[in-house]
């Protein structure tokens, strides 16, 4: 009776806590589409799309699912509070004082205005090519500490408050792999942790799993450190995908999220290759991305449109790719593929 009375409140708890997110962050949308320029419609063929009704009870439907593992004990509950409300309005201050340059890059299709000065660690020709660009046409790429302030809030208003609940989960095959495990020797390597939003809730799921967050991203990586704080079960590297810095058969699990779109079909399978290289035999693979096309037929105009409004240079191609195809190529077994609002969830285990 406790229990159950406990989640009933901590329902409420929940549903308005989410509530007030996709308030805050829709409303960074409307008032954001006020202030930029109308694209020109596109002169390829668009398919069909969902309306906003659509969208809502699909949106609705992943945070009941959230709720559903957070009750069930599957993984750990996000904050219910806002934070900390002054630095919430300074970065949604700067959201809006670069709204126009991002506008701007859009319309002119200016896709390679990097900072001109990077940090000594971070040398723009050290890095890939396919890294160095402004991915979404945002301030300084993914290569400036004002990217890396905006990116959660930028990622969030582009899915009205449900990227959080997407990237959650990515924890429900890691929950099923680790259950009835010693989680304190094991680890887990996030790869394109990128601010470490996922890093910070498996470790409130499992405090002590030990982890590794690996990124291209200097100022990301930072923003990831001040957000995690400092501990011997965590581990930030600077490094690619295709290259992952680290032993063979080092990892239990590998975890990716949203880095799929913006590799090369090369890089992409490169990196398929170095997860099987680094994960133990009978580890586990969770990668979570967008949508691909035919996963849900009625929704594939948005799958068109998406590179047409935001540079996404790989994103049509990954679209269209068979991803469990170039898995099973490095030696990985299909476990689970499911569909979470505008994320697919795929999970393999290493033969």
């Amino acid at each position: 009776m406790a229990n159950a009375i406990a989640n009933s409140f901590g329902g409420l708890i929940y549903g308005a806590s989410q509530a007030a997110r996709v308030a805050w962050f829709a409303g960074h949308y409307v008032a954001g589409r006020r202030l930029l320029k109308p694209m020109p419609k596109p002169e390829f063929a668009v398919g069909p799309s969902p309306d906003r009704a659509v969208l809502g009870r699909s949106m609705l439907e992943l945070f009941r699912r959230d709720w559903a593992n957070i009750a069930a004990g599957v993984y750990a509950a996000p904050p219910a509070g806002p934070g900390n409300l002054a630095k919430l309005a300074r970065v949604s201050l700067d959201y809006f004082r670069d709204l126009p340059q991002v506008d701007r890059r859009r319309h002119a299709g200016i896709n390679d205005e990097l900072p001109e000065a990077l940090d000594e660690s971070e040398k723009l020709s050290e890095l890939p090519r396919y890294f160095r660009q402004n991915f979404h046409y945002q301030s300084g790429g993914y290569l400036s500490e004002e990217s890396a302030k905006l990116y959660d809030l930028q990622v969030e208003v582009l899915f009205t408050g449900a990227a959080d609940a997407m990237r959650r989960q990515a924890l429900v095959p890691l929950a099923e792999f680790l259950r009835a495990k010693n989680t304190r020797a094991m680890s887990v390597l996030d790869i394109g942790c990128g601010t470490g939003r996922l890093l910070g809730f498996m470790r409130d799921t499992w405090p002590g799993l030990n982890l590794v967050g690996l990124d291209l991203s200097a100022p990301y990586l930072a923003h990831a450190a001040k957000r995690l704080g400092r501990s011997r079960r965590l581990q930030l590297l600077a490094g690619a995908g295709e290259a992952i810095p680290l032993p063979d058969a080092s990892q239990d699990a590998i975890t990716c999220v949203f880095l799929l779109h913006e590799l090369p079909k090369k890089i992409r399978s490169a990196m398929t290759q170095e997860m099987a290289r680094v994960l133990k035999p009978g580890g586990r693979v969770v990668l979570v991305d967008s949508l691909q096309q035919g996963d849900k037929p009625e929704w594939d105009g948005l799958l068109d449109l998406f590179p047409h409004y935001f540079h996404e240079p790989y994103y049509a191609e990954y679209s269209r790719s068979d991803i469990a195809a170039v898995m099973a190529e490095a030696g990985f077994v299909p476990r689970e593929t499911s569909l979470a609002y505008l994320a697919k969830v795929m999970t393999f285990d290493k033969a």
